[in-house]
């Protein structure tokens, strides 16, 4: 069975878009985002994100969005080995990672100090 010239550029076509694909598919960030850490921070947070293990990055990382006085905000990367960072990935688990549950973690730490 022989292929006339416009099935072999229609196979041809769709077997690109097929590849194409493929290599979209991989959601790669390439490199971890913490590239410095701070122990710990002082002040008012307004929210966090947990980045966990993926491939190009192979540590978690807690990063912390601080409000300041002038309503502009600041990204700090958190030591996930001290203990306040602890405690937020502990209070993290504990909601089963729910973003929509994360001000808990964040109303109980206030309380706390």
């Amino acid at each position: 069975m022989a292929l006339s010239q416009k099935s072999c550029a229609l196979l041809l076509c769709a077997m690109a878009a097929v590849c194409i694909q493929l290599c979209q598919a991989h959601d790669f960030p390439g490199r971890c985002q913490c590239h410095n850490t701070v122990p710990f921070i002082k002040g008012n947070m307004s929210d966090f994100q947990v980045f966990e293990r993926r491939p190009g990055c192979d540590k978690t990382e807690f990063i912390v969005t601080m409000s300041k006085p002038d309503n502009s905000t600041e990204k700090f990367c958190i030591n996930t080995e001290r203990r306040m960072a602890m405690a937020y990935l502990r209070c993290w688990e504990r909601i089963n990672k729910s973003e929509s549950r994360k001000m808990e973690c964040i109303d109980k730490k206030r309380k706390a100090e």
